[in-house]
């Protein structure tokens, strides 16, 4: 028979899923229901995994505790992090996706959304990493401590010297997380020798060209490490 697993990520802005049968990917949902939910799990049998870090309570309320990963889940990778129980889910689930691909090589893993998260997987376990605002909330952080500032769109496009207040902030913003993020991988390059970064955000980011690191993208990376767990847990 057939094992189908359903993966959830109720996100802080969206809830998604993906269905997968026997490893490969069925079925995709954004946004994912509660009527959905009960449709795929009202006659057949479903393992169910789920990294819950906003809010979505018609879909919780048909939801179990049992469902939602957490640092005490059965994991296929260690957790080497001082405080486990508030590690969220979303970064276990991507930790295991990245060892789904390459268990040998350390990962950075990013992940670009409402805040931005850099973490280090590396020896078969989740190092740790960073969490800074992301894009939307510094756009509008700058806007609501100020007396001035206007609220503006995010452009990646726009480079410094910026030659309006509108450009300055895009660069500030826009332009200053790349460095951010350039900066780490250069650092974690000087502690490897062979270090894989895994883009997991929803947003596209361009990498510089120079940049010696095989990179990858997986936006559903989270989808695919819920369900690499529940794989191993199956085994």
């Amino acid at each position: 028979m057939a094992t189908l697993n359903l993966c959830i990520d109720i996100g802080n802005t969206s809830t998604k899923a993906a269905l997968f049968k026997d490893g490969e990917e069925v079925n995709y949902w954004k946004p994912f229901s509660a009527d959905i939910f009960k449709e795929l799990t009202s006659d057949q049998s479903v393992s169910i995994l789920v990294s819950k870090t906003g809010e979505n309570e018609e879909l919780e309320a048909l939801l179990g505790e049992k469902d939602y990963l957490t640092s005490k889940t059965n994991l296929p990778l260690k957790l080497d992090y001082n405080t486990p129980q508030t590690l969220g889910p979303d970064r276990i689930a991507t930790a295991a996706g990245v060892l789904a691909i390459d268990k040998e090589n350390p990962w950075v893993v990013i992940d670009l959304g409402t805040c931005l998260t850099l973490d280090l997987v590396a020896n078969g376990a989740f190092q740790g990493g960073l969490i800074s605002p992301g894009v939307q909330m510094r756009f509008k952080a700058m806007h609501e401590f100020t007396a001035a500032l206007p609220l503006v769109e995010m452009d990646f496009n726009t480079v410094f010297p910026g030659k309006s207040t509108q450009e300055s902030l895009q660069v500030g913003v826009c332009q200053s997380i790349m460095h951010e993020i350039m900066g780490y991988i250069t650092m974690l390059n000087k502690g490897y020798s062979y270090l894989n970064v895994m883009d997991c955000s929803s947003l596209a980011l361009n990498f510089d060209k120079d940049l010696k690191n095989e990179i990858f993208a997986r936006p559903k990376l989270v989808l695919y490490g819920l369900n690499y767990i529940l794989e191993q847990n199956a085994n």
